[in-house]
């Protein structure tokens, strides 16, 4: 039995999970052979957690994946051996175990808290070998994953799927208990190991501000959050916050406040892992269309001024004003591209059941300067003692600017620059600038040092030095 107590308990971002029979240690990585364990961005070690066939097979028949695959997505301060529950209800279930992965993105510690912007780019790179490893296994592409994720997991994923734009390679998402519109432990103030996470989750974050300013669901990925909704049994949504987890456009299940013929209510360590929630989930998750093994994925075309998705059973959904287009959105057979406004588009194909990744564009004339746009960027990159907010300018006043926290470098449908980029935690960003016409900036590479380490040795330099002189908000060493 592995407990956490106290404040970890209280914040609900650690859990008492009982280790089953055939559960891997906390800090073992219970993957098979040819499987390379990317490195966590917060630990710097190679991630731990389960997945796969990792003991000797029963049968030959369960050796690869059939359906869609799922990535169990644990809260702060826990690890895989959370979801082990989960696990066995889902093999019981029919689910296999090349269909069931779960990393321990963090440091499974309540000594350290974990924070969204790092978990963000480590589960890309999980993804990345989850996808790379079952594709080479099964002999045919894995293209789109289902999702459970649980508290911090929820908004870490939020995260990753708006910074890497891969929203088309999730068919399901479970959003269990999330801290979507905050959550009542987590203070602007806090210091201490919940410093970070709690500078993103309050309520009425600037970093909450940023994920949800695109629309809380994107694509034709389908999403169902399930939470409390009582304000009595999850200790981190009371009166005031009971709806925090939902999300606009999601099918929006408050599980104790709806269910009907007991007297009793599952908390927040409870919630993803009981059969009566389990059951929900995996309804939820089979009434998803399964993608064609071997279809084409869907793209989209642009002749001049005029968008159309290929191939021709597929269909274009567009938004304006920096909004992702959802399943909800009007399918549409071609657009006209506006002058003067950007457009947020996606292709799906409801026979394949695959999309295009989104994509920004609008109307291009001839442009004035040929020239690629110019980014800067404001304050300097460097160690910060508190939060740093980003701001970024282009050159060419049209121009739309982008960025990324995860690997490689942003394109038009990643997270999309709409003011300062609020920045709670340690963070390496790309950010480039495109024009209507295509033309784009050299990437502009950053690392902020946001360390809670650095700001306890400045006051502490200062106290030895000066205690009476002014703490500067930054310095280079």
């Amino acid at each position: 039995m592995k407990c956490a107590a106290g404040l970890a308990l209280l914040l609900g971002l650690a859990a008492c999970a009982t280790v089953g029979d055939r559960a891997p240690r906390p800090h073992e990585r219970a993957f098979p052979d040819g499987f390379q364990p990317p490195l966590s961005k917060a630990t710097g070690q190679p991630v731990y957690g389960w997945g796969g066939r990792w003991q000797p097979p029963a049968s030959a028949d369960k050796d690869s994946p059939s359906r869609t695959p799922i990535l169990f997505i644990h809260g702060n301060t826990e690890d895989a051996t959370y979801w082990e529950d989960a696990r066995r209800w889902f093999l019981d279930a029919g689910w296999n175990d090349d269909e069931l992965w779960a990393p321990s993105y963090g440091w499974a510690s309540t000594d350290r808290f974990d924070v969204n912007d790092l978990a963000a780019p480590t589960l890309d790179a999980f993804v990345d070998e989850v996808q790379r490893y079952l594709s080479r296994k099964s002999g045919r592409p894995i293209r789109q994953f289902d999702i459970v994720a649980h508290s911090l997991g929820v908004t870490a994923v939020r995260q990753w799927l708006t910074q890497s734009n891969r929203w088309h390679q999730v068919r399901s998402f479970v959003a269990v208990a999330g801290a979507n519109h905050g959550v009542w432990t987590a203070r602007p103030d806090a210091r201490g190991p919940s410093r970070a996470s709690s500078f993103e989750l309050h309520r009425g974050s600037p970093w909450l501000a940023q994920l949800n300013a695109g629309g809380e669901v994107a694509g034709a990925m389908r999403t169902m959050t399930l939470y409390d909704g009582t304000g009595r049994y999850d200790a981190l949504f009371p009166s005031g916050y009971e709806d925090s987890p939902a999300l606009a456009g999601a099918v929006n299940v408050a599980f104790n406040r709806e269910a009907r013929g007991w007297d009793g209510g599952y908390n927040h360590l409870e919630l993803p892992r009981q059969p009566a929630t389990l059951a929900v989930i995996a309804d939820f998750l089979r009434a998803g269309h399964e993608p064609l093994p071997n279809a084409t994925a869907p793209t989209l075309v642009r002749d001049g001024n005029i968008l159309r998705a290929v191939p021709a059973d597929a269909r274009l959904h567009c938004t304006g004003q920096g909004r992702y287009p959802d399943a909800a959105s009007t399918p549409r057979v071609t657009v006209t591209l506006p002058a003067g406004a950007w457009l947020t588009c996606y292709a799906h194909s409801a026979v394949s059941g695959l999309s295009s990744p989104m994509a920004r564009l609008a109307a291009s004339g001839s442009p004035p300067d040929p020239a690629p746009p110019q980014l800067t960027a404001s304050p300097e990159p460097g160690p910060y003692a508190q939060p740093v907010n980003l701001r970024l300018r282009a050159s060419v006043p049209d121009a739309l600017i982008v960025y990324s926290t995860t690997s490689g470098e942003p394109d038009s449908g990643s997270a999309l620059y709409r003011g300062p980029i609020h920045l709670p935690a340690p963070v390496q960003l790309t950010a480039i600038a495109i024009t209507p016409d295509g033309r784009r900036s050299a990437p502009l590479r950053l690392r902020y040092d946001i360390s809670l380490a650095y700001d306890e040795a400045l006051h502490s330099l200062q106290r030895q030095l000066d205690p009476d002189a002014p703490l500067p908000d930054r310095d280079r060493p």
